[in-house]
């Protein structure tokens, strides 16, 4: 009986493990004939999502090349309307200095041409970029001095149109050069509102020494002497700081260690002496007033760059049509950088 019942059970274990091997079997097969299936369906999912992707790019880069088109051509319009005005600019201011010492020429063309240029440098700031923006306000900024160097010397070029009649002028230049390279670029700047008032007033006859202590022309539109007192706000000339004198001693107010030599200030005074010199015959002949030379030695020491208006002229007028160059030159690099050229290989 037992082994009856044994063999039974062994039995149903036989037939029990043939079905789980069978559903097990039947599992497998089943996953084995998906597999394909599903990495066909991966595949296709990545086919399409890399299709979404190229289609996005192309899409981008259409839109960035629109908009680079479009900015290329705004540029090109600014530029060339920038152009065209300043080179109105350049033809009208050159009108001055086709007879510089005549009469005086209206000036209204010229600074309606100088408004129209602004109005074009502004749209150039728009558009940009910063170097094409900074090349069309150096063109502008050069343009308007020349106009206003010329509006503002009438009465000095007048002076200068009887000492170039008389043959004078490059004696009268180097002269009036020396007093200016004497003041400009010898003396401290601390010192230079002093030198200047000093000359001029050297150059009227009055016998002046120079002055013991600086004046400061430019402290509230006034000339003040320096006073212990106003330390605190004359601001950056730091007059009443005591300092040791570079030979050693007791300290001394800065403005002594940066005084004028006395070598330099008798130099000045000897090169304004030459100026008057040179000067005299019109003065006697009644040609030019001592006004008229005053005049002269106050534009030699105050105007920018030269000592006399046409010299100055020339630097500032001048330059406009080297900065309209210089401006076509970096417009044309920004418009076309493909064409600038690579940098040599090393």
């Amino acid at each position: 009986m037992e082994s009856e019942v044994t063999a039974a059970w062994i039995s149903a274990f036989g037939a029990l493990g043939g079905v789980a091997f069978g559903t097990i079997t039947a599992i497998v097969a089943a996953r084995i004939q998906a597999r394909p299936a599903h990495r066909a369906a991966e595949a296709a999912h990545a086919q399409a999502e890399a299709a979404y992707r190229a289609a996005l790019d192309s899409a981008r880069e259409q839109i960035k090349g629109a908009a680079a088109q479009s900015t290329g051509s705004a540029r090109r319009q600014a530029y060339a309307t920038f152009i065209n005005e300043a080179h109105k600019l350049q033809l009208a201011v050159e009108k001055f200095d086709k007879d510089f010492y005549g009469p005086t020429i209206d000036t209204r063309e010229a600074r309606e041409a100088l408004d129209r240029v602004d109005k074009a440098a502004a749209l150039v700031l728009l558009e940009g970029p910063e170097e094409v923006t900074e090349a069309a306000w150096e063109v502008y900024n050069e343009g308007n001095a020349g106009v206003r160097d010329y509006e503002q010397s009438g009465d000095v070029r007048a002076s200068w149109a009887a000492v170039i009649q008389a043959g004078l002028e490059e004696e009268l230049h180097v002269a009036l050069t020396r007093v200016r390279h004497g003041l400009r670029d010898q003396m401290q700047g601390l010192w230079q509102a002093t030198g200047t008032n000093w000359i001029l007033e050297a150059a009227r006859g009055l016998e002046t020494p120079f002055p013991p202590i600086p004046t400061h022309s430019e402290y509230g539109g006034r000339t003040v002497p320096y006073s212990a007192t106003q330390e605190g706000r004359l601001g950056p000339f730091g007059a009443g700081r005591l300092v040791q004198p570079p030979g050693g001693g007791d300290p001394v107010p800065f403005y002594e260690t940066v005084r004028p030599p006395a070598e330099l200030i008798a130099r000045l005074l000897a090169n304004v002496e030459t100026c008057l010199w040179v000067c005299r015959p019109l003065l006697e002949s009644g040609a030019i007033t001592s006004d008229q030379v005053h005049g002269m030695l106050k534009y030699a020491l105050t105007a920018p760059h030269e000592t006399s208006p046409e010299r100055e002229f020339s630097r500032t007028a001048g330059d406009v049509g080297n900065d309209l160059l210089q401006f076509v030159d970096v417009a044309q690099r920004v418009l076309n950088p493909q064409e600038v050229d690579p940098e040599p290989s090393r």
